[in-house]
């Protein structure tokens, strides 16, 4: 099993793979759909969640209140490749 994600890592890895544009500072709890996440984000975040930490990302997870910040997209990741418990 791949290690989980803090939600500074999802912060990073959001940048690093050009899924939204953050600054480096950005909160954990700020609102990735204020900073332009959208659904093709949404679609890229679904691949590189798979790659990096093995998540299995359905569309029914793919919903607002999972994927808002970057601790609930850490949460999921982790609830997603069984890191949760």
């Amino acid at each position: 099993m791949k290690r989980m994600p803090t939600a500074e890592e999802v912060v990073a890895m959001l940048s690093e793979e050009g899924i939204v544009d953050l600054p480096a500072d950005f909160p954990v709890d700020g609102d990735l759909f204020a900073e332009g996440m959208d659904s093709m984000a949404v679609m890229q975040l679904i691949v590189v969640a798979e790659e990096r930490f093995g998540a299995i990302i359905g569309p029914e997870d793919a919903s607002r209140e999972n994927l808002a910040t970057p601790e609930d997209l850490a949460r999921l990741i982790a609830l997603k490749s069984g890191g949760a418990g």
